[in-house]
């Protein structure tokens, strides 16, 4: 059975995970996060694999999981370009 968390207890845990992303423990506020579907902390996370780890694929996970559609039609869109140059490419070897 799946345990529900209280207002209280996801208030405590958004806490914790503020302070551990701050410090910079990104994998512990992240599964916070996640546990707690806090999405400005979701939104956090991505922004930090999108913009300085430069991981794309990882930035869009917690982007869709936030709901965060002006960041997601932005990487798909970048992810589509990079597509299309390369199927170009591969019709201009040929």
């Amino acid at each position: 059975m799946e345990k529900v968390l209280t207002p209280k207890e996801r208030i405590f845990l958004i806490r914790k995970g503020n302070e551990l992303f701050n410090s910079g423990n990104v994998e512990k506020a992240e599964r916070i996060f996640l546990t707690t579907a806090y999405k400005d902390g979701l939104i956090r996370v991505g922004d930090y694999y999108y913009f300085e780890k430069r991981n794309i694929f990882k930035a869009l996970n917690f982007y869709l999981e936030a709901k965060y559609e002006k960041r997601i039609r932005e990487l798909t869109e970048r992810i589509a370009l990079v597509l299309k140059k390369w199927l170009n490419e591969d019709k201009n070897s040929k």
